[in-house]
């Protein structure tokens, strides 16, 4: 009974050491800025200096990993049992599940105190693969036993709320000596690094969002040249009739319903800055207002201002037949401006002149119909 008591206070005592031991360190990884970390093993032939490197790629998704040190080093790529991975004092490569590259006839055996520099109990020591990831996959990697440095590249999985990766066993390996073609190595035990790494990847908000805001800063120019054409209309605020102030109420509903609100909000700034503006523009076109000013004894001829409305109105109908007959871009594009020029000066007229008479209401209603063949047309 006593035995068995001391067999669970051993176990629990193996536990807790091995806890102990573990660390975990916070990692804040951005694009292709690398975290390094500096790890000093200790082993019975003096300390062993290795140097942990941590790279984001935040365009490919993947996180690489590498290990390197002033030693060559040999890691092992799954759990394996001491006893498998060595058969008396030579590395058993053959045994290992996955193919190593570049042995051939070299000879792997146990430094001196190899053996002793294992934890207890020696013989049923498992080699650990050298990492453990957590919301990470790994991907395709060459598989040497003689390593300047080790590398490993990882998928970051979308699905994964965390990652972490847990860094293990490393060995060393050390050139001894040379007989006709066959090199003879040493391979000592550094130590279980055992180090959880948790990493947080602080990508850019505005990664692949090229479409957002291309669509956001689009939204925001076509409503700055609307916004300016209605607001150069009506600058004064006034206007000369009630046909004006129809007319004026007309095309700010018009825009309203164009150039909606927008709600959504982005932790992208470029797209919510461009949004800010965008939004702000759209309470500046319903902040506008106008008056009705009337003049005792009018002055203007109010039928000279309807023919000119329905000459406007020919003109851009004219513009349209030439843009849709022209094969030279460079014309069609000054047609376009030109119509939009005409447009804007006509409207300038209107709220300047009013619409008093019969004539200048139906010069009116031609020349809307014109303009919205236009803007169905000419894109």
């Amino acid at each position: 009974m006593s035995n068995i008591k001391y067999l669970i206070c051993f176990a629990l005592l193996a536990a807790i050491t091995s806890m102990q031991a573990q660390t975990t360190k916070p990692v804040t990884l951005t694009h292709q800025t690398p975290f390094t970390d500096a790890i000093t093993l200790t082993t019975k032939a003096g300390p062993v200096n290795v140097t942990a490197s941590f790279v984001f790629d935040e365009q490919a998704n993947t996180v690489a990993v590498k290990l390197q040190s002033d030693r060559k080093l040999f890691v092992f790529w799954q759990d394996i049992k001491y006893k498998k991975a060595f058969c008396s004092k030579h590395l058993r490569t053959d045994r290992l599940s996955y193919p190593m590259t570049g042995y051939t006839s070299d000879q792997f055996r146990k430094a001196r105190h190899f053996k002793r520099s294992l934890p207890k109990p020696r013989d049923k020591y498992v080699f650990h693969t050298w990492f453990e990831p957590q919301g990470l996959r790994p991907q395709g990697a060459p598989r040497s036993v003689i390593n300047d440095s080790v590398c490993q590249t990882f998928a970051v999985l979308d699905t994964a709320p965390a990652i972490s990766l847990r860094l293990r066993d490393i060995l060393l390996v050390d050139d001894v000596k040379q007989k006709g073609i066959t090199h003879y190595f040493d391979i000592s035990f550094a130590g279980d690094i055992n180090t959880v790494y948790s990493i947080t990847l602080q990508r850019n908000p505005c990664f692949g969002k090229d479409a957002q805001i291309q669509m956001a800063d689009s939204a925001l120019s076509a409503l700055t040249k609307s916004y300016n054409a209605f607001k150069g209309i009506y600058e004064k605020g006034v206007v000369n009739s009630e046909e004006g102030e129809k007319m004026f109420l007309e095309i700010q509903g018009a825009l309203q319903i164009l150039f909606p609100l927008n709600q959504d909000s982005s932790a992208c700034p470029a797209i919510q800055e461009a949004r800010t503006l965008y939004n702000q523009l759209t309470d500046s076109i319903s902040a506008l207002t106008v008056t009705v000013q009337t003049h005792e004894g009018d002055d203007v001829d109010h039928e000279l201002n309807a023919r000119t409305i329905r000459t406007n109105a020919r003109t851009l109908d004219n513009n349209v037949a030439r843009w849709l007959v022209s094969k030279d871009q460079l014309e069609k594009s000054d047609l376009i401006q030109q119509s939009k020029d005409l447009i804007t000066e006509t409207y300038e007229r209107i709220a300047k002149y009013g619409t008093r008479t019969q004539n200048e209401r139906e010069a009116v209603a031609v020349f809307r119909k014109a303009e919205q063949y236009f803007k169905r047309t000419c894109r």
